[in-house]
């Protein structure tokens, strides 16, 4: 699920305003010459999963609302691929995508891309979005078991079962096995690794005693509780913060045999940012930013599209956004992938 404003400085809040005028205005540049190299068309690759259709109408308030804040067609574009949505963005077939933090990185390497935003994604608990102003941009992928497994360690994982999801799944495979090598588990020989094909498939998997322990992001533990699915013992102050080892097992002895717990947290994974090709004009780029920054105070769209956005360069002290995702360029060397395979 892949998981979740502000405008630094003051030249950027400068130029926003220049473009946007008041919040919720309903175009961003009218004179011909700030328009100036604008394309004629808008076109945003999104990555569907296995149905196209589904995915074009979860994003379609976005595509609505960006046409009428900029005054020229948007359009959505799904591909086969993560690769296949990144060489169309290399070809400039589209002009933009949210696809993925791993699908950004071998972005920025094929083609260039710039980001624009970050995505923050709301809880929803029993249909009502809950909107956290402090919501952070990025989530945690964790390793879990049922209680009773004999599984309260990483170490205890050696000889036993565990569900990823999918092999091109940031938190449902890539971090967690990053995890396990950094603590001195090789996946590949010291574990029975197998792929569940999604994540609520992988917790079920554990749940219903089909492998010892599986890997997921965080929230779905806590979502398939919500619907009755499954028990988990999670953290009642909330989800996506930093938790250390003592805290994870502090929970783990509080926690009930049978119950879903938490083994381990990955370090925390960049939420899909918002990007760009290069080559497109910076007022073009700005208003686009600007709008997207925007839908955090748009109640209706934000039910709707379930999703805001920010940019937490100057927050988390960073040189440019891209920065925020070096963590997953090092996690991509240490297991040495090639992300031109990403499917």
């Amino acid at each position: 699920m892949n998981r979740r404003s502000f405008i630094r400085g003051a030249g950027a809040l400068a130029a926003a305003g220049a473009l946007a005028g008041l919040s919720g205005a309903p175009a961003f540049a009218r004179r011909p010459e700030q328009r100036e190299g604008w394309p004629r068309k808008f076109t945003i690759g999104i990555y569907p999963d296995d149905d196209a259709a589904k995915a074009i109408a979860a994003n379609e308030s976005l595509r609505a609302y960006l046409e009428k804040q900029l005054e020229i067609p948007v359009e959505l574009f799904t591909g086969t691929s993560y690769s296949a949505i990144v060489e169309a963005i290399r070809a400039r077939r589209i002009d933009a995508m949210e696809v993925g933090p791993f699908a950004h990185v071998l972005a920025v390497q094929e083609a260039k891309v710039e980001p624009l935003v970050v995505a923050i994604y709301p809880r929803i608990v029993r249909g009502t979005l809950l909107f956290d102003p402090n919501a952070q941009p990025y989530y945690y992928s964790v390793i879990f078991t049922k209680k009773g497994s004999g599984i309260a360690t990483l170490a205890d994982l050696k000889g036993k079962t565990l569900a990823f999801t999918d092999p091109a799944s940031a938190s449902g495979h890539l971090m967690p096995k990053t995890l396990l090598f950094q603590r001195g588990l090789n996946p590949d020989k010291d574990l029975k690794t197998v792929f569940a094909g999604n994540h609520p498939a992988a917790v079920l998997a554990v749940w219903n005693d089909k492998v010892a322990a599986g890997a997921t992001f965080e929230e779905n533990l806590y979502l398939l509780a919500n619907s009755g699915q499954v028990d988990t013992c999670g953290f009642a102050d909330g989800i996506n913060r930093q938790r250390t080892d003592a805290e994870v097992r502090l929970r783990y002895n509080a926690c009930k045999e049978g119950q879903l717990v938490i083994v381990a947290f990955t370090p925390p994974i960049p939420n899909t940012p918002f990007a760009v090709r290069p080559g497109l004009p910076e007022s073009f780029k700005q208003a686009v930013r600007v709008a997207l920054l925007d839908i955090k105070n748009n109640r209706e769209l934000l039910n709707k599209h379930q999703r805001y956005y920010d940019d937490p360069t100057a927050r988390l002290k960073l040189k440019k956004l891209d920065d925020f995702y070096n963590i997953l360029r090092a996690a991509a060397r240490f297991l040495k992938l090639d992300l031109t395979k990403l499917r």
